[in-house]
């Protein structure tokens, strides 16, 4: 092959090589803060990137270069999550027309997120004359890493005994 053939082929085939090695050491995550990087090396494990770049061999990386003699120290590069804690949960029975409260508290170090699914989708609910009947409610607490820690439970809503109407009828006298 001729050179002027063969060096920008030789050149696409490294940079390319590059890119596969670089977006399979580190790779973004949606569920990951902005400012870090899932590390897919070490299970559980962000890796800090804000002003630099920090080896992934390098546990113990104490500071990032950021220009000639400068450093910013990230502390310990590999922060390792913990997922949240969803406690106080217990299954729940109403009457119709009262209302269904879910006591969730959910724990963990980082700012976090309660989600409902099921019959009410919310921490409080009015029920009506016609939502009789038992249903689930899954409750999942989610902290700022994208850890998760989910629970289901019972809600049982009683039938309400209700007085009967009396209605007047039309009715002729001959």
């Amino acid at each position: 092959m001729s050179r002027k053939i063969l060096k920008p082929l030789l050149i696409t085939m490294l940079i390319t090589l590059l890119i596969i090695s670089i977006t399979t050491a580190f790779k973004y995550s949606p569920n990951v803060k902005p400012h870090t990087r899932f590390n897919p090396l070490r299970f559980g494990c962000y890796y800090y990137y804000g002003y630099g770049s920090c080896q992934v061999d390098n546990a113990n990386c104490r500071g990032v270069p950021i220009g000639r003699n400068k450093w910013v120290d990230l502390g310990d590069a590999c922060n390792r999550n913990k997922p949240p804690t969803l406690t106080g949960l217990e299954n729940i029975t109403v009457t119709e027309t009262e209302i269904v409260k879910i006591r969730a508290e959910c724990i963990d170090d980082n700012p976090v997120k309660i989600t409902y699914s099921g019959w009410t989708k919310q921490a409080e609910t009015i029920t009506s004359y016609d939502d009789a009947g038992e249903y689930q409610e899954t409750i999942t607490c989610t902290d700022s890493f994208g850890e998760t820690a989910t629970s289901t439970i019972t809600i049982i809503i009683k039938d309400k005994n209700r007085a009967p109407l009396f209605r007047a009828m039309d009715y002729n006298v001959k």
